[in-house]
């Protein structure tokens, strides 16, 4: 299954920004969305940012997926173990 994830963009160099969420920090090409600047909420999948979000429809994207890891196993052992 693929994903993609809401992250701000922190600072850009060129076509690639610095990104974070949730406390992860990472890298991501800018080329398909080179109008995004520092600030902005991008849409990332594999290392590039794909759209631009704004901040309610980011926040609100953020807070579905902190419902849906409610549902998942504490530890990966549990997880292990049901599949």
């Amino acid at each position: 299954m693929c994903l993609a994830l809401p992250m701000r963009i922190t600072a850009v160099d060129g076509a690639l920004a610095t990104i974070a969420t949730a406390g992860l920090e990472q890298r991501a090409s800018l080329m398909l969305v080179p109008e995004a600047k520092v600030g902005d909420y991008v849409l990332v999948h594999a290392g590039f940012a794909i759209s631009v979000l704004g901040e309610a429809e980011a926040h609100e994207t953020l807070e579905l997926l902190r419902e849906i890891s409610a549902f998942a196993p504490d530890d990966a052992a549990e997880a292990d173990d049901a599949g």
